[in-house]
């Protein structure tokens, strides 16, 4: 059977909405629809987990997904998700993603989730939008794949569009924004990543992130991954650059590890 094009433009899209709240007595809600989902997995650890899932397999042009994640007054919580999100090529418009998290007094979350791959010809809108009590702390890391080096894929197509913004009390206190529309790679700058597919950027908001600067510089002694961390105004904000995606995450693997004091997820084992 043949379609026309104007068919093939109204194929369905995958929308999905996961929330997950927890108070210091543990779970308080748990809200899923269409192709998000949330798992609660049993860790045998002080603070809680939850995972989130993409049921759809993949995200491309015109998909939505929205996360949010909330922790009430000291409580604690880690969220990560099930695996790499892989965006794949648009036939027209671009992926959604939102994320929002919300931190009250004396609470803790940290947002790990696993990294996010760009296939050629995909098209991402992503944002990040959190509000934390100046009491309490986060821990947020984004890891961004530009391409599948295995494959001898070169992004050369493909839009991103990703946006933080952090605020502290109702006042902004972190902006970030990453954004192109066809990557340079063969540019050797520091304006285009000097060659380098994989990147991650990783912020810590709390009353002792500006004590931990020498403790995160310290943990930067990677094989093939460049890394540097600065710290200003109660953050701590780290960036991570590598040719490929393998030896950023076993750098990340190990950072995070001993930065938190506690293992990760066990999803980003499996």
């Amino acid at each position: 059977m043949l379609y026309s094009v104007s068919q093939s433009r109204n194929m369905q899209r995958a929308k999905g909405h996961a929330e997950v709240s927890f108070r210091a007595r543990g779970l308080k809600r748990l809200y899923q629809s269409g192709c998000a989902k949330v798992l609660l997995p049993q860790n045998f650890q002080p603070v809680p987990e939850a995972v989130f899932i993409n049921t759809s397999g993949g995200v491309t042009g015109g998909d939505r997904l929205e996360y949010s994640a909330s922790v009430e007054a000291d409580a604690a919580l880690t969220v990560t998700t099930q695996a790499a999100e892989r965006i794949y090529r648009a036939s027209s418009g671009a992926a959604h993603i939102t994320n929002t998290l919300t931190l009250a007094a004396g609470s803790r979350l940290d947002w790990l989730p696993q990294e996010t791959i760009l296939f050629e010809g995909s098209a991402l809108k992503r944002r990040l939008d959190v509000d934390l009590d100046e009491s309490a702390s986060l821990l947020a890391l984004e890891t961004l794949v530009l391409g599948r080096h295995a494959m001898g894929e070169t992004l050369q197509q493909s839009q991103l569009s990703d946006q933080w913004r952090i605020r502290r009390n109702g006042r902004m206190i972190y902006a970030d924004a990453l954004r192109f529309s066809k990557p340079e790679f063969e540019t050797q700058s520091a304006a285009t990543l000097n060659g380098n597919r994989a990147l991650a950027t990783l912020v810590y908001v709390a009353p002792d992130a500006e004590d931990r600067i020498s403790n995160a510089r310290s943990l930067l002694d990677f094989a093939n991954v460049e890394a540097a961390a600065s710290a200003w105004n109660g953050l701590l904000v780290v960036r991570f650059l590598a040719r490929d995606a393998q030896p950023l995450r076993k750098a990340l693997i190990s950072f995070l590890t001993e930065f938190r004091g506690s293992n990760l997820p066990r999803v980003w084992h499996m």
